[in-house]
């Protein structure tokens, strides 16, 4: 409650207090100065304690404190390693002074060629050392299984080869005399008879 209305509840509570005293004067006694300001006085904090109670107290609304919801870790996969597919009929034996291992280059004519049946013919077999030994003459190509037609069924090498390096043989073959698919399985092999890797002829036998 400001200044201006404490003097007009002052004022109205000294007017009121005047009207009383002549109204009654024949009947109450004469208030002394004093009097009358006490009265005043209790009258103004009445009204203080009315105006308090009724107004409300500016008490501040607390604000919501933050908090950080924790995000689950990411889980970190390692990564891994997809092993290559060996060569079809290609394997590795290990021989005294190193590792045996070939593979198959070429052959002409190519697998599935058409041959003509009940003639000769010839195949120009190439393959590489792939290995860390040297194939000397007493490592040889030898037959396995399925048409042999013909061929020897042993083949030594014709020169030594270094790693790294090819051999080329002539096969001597002659095709059936009926028409139809024949194939037939090698193997290479080192001075003891050991066989470290394998490949096959394939061809589309025609009759005329």
């Amino acid at each position: 409650m400001n200044k201006r209305t404490i003097s007009s509840v002052f004022f109205s509570a000294v007017i009121i207090s005047a009207l009383l005293l002549s109204g009654c004067a024949a009947s109450t006694p004469t208030l002394s100065p004093d009097q009358i300001m006490t009265g005043v006085a209790q009258t103004v904090e009445v009204d203080f304690t009315r105006t308090a109670i009724a107004r409300p107290t500016d008490t501040p609304t607390p604000l919501p404190t933050p908090t950080n919801t924790p995000m689950p870790p990411t889980a970190t996969f390692p990564p891994t390693n997809t092993p290559a597919t060996p060569a079809a009929g290609a394997t590795a034996t290990t021989a005294p002074g190193g590792r045996d291992a070939g593979v198959w280059v070429s052959s002409n004519p190519a697998d599935n060629s058409n041959i003509t049946a009940g003639l000769p013919f010839d195949v120009v077999l190439t393959l590489m050392n792939t290995g860390t030994t040297t194939w000397t003459t007493a490592y040889a190509i030898k037959f396995v299984s399925g048409d042999r037609l013909g061929a020897s069924e042993t083949m030594t090498m014709p020169y030594e080869v270094p790693p790294t390096k090819t051999v080329t043989f002539t096969m001597k073959f002659t095709a059936p005399a009926t028409g139809g698919k024949v194939r037939g399985d090698w193997a290479m092999v080192n001075a003891a008879g050991t066989s470290f890797s394998s490949f096959y002829f394939e061809y589309n036998i025609v009759t005329p």
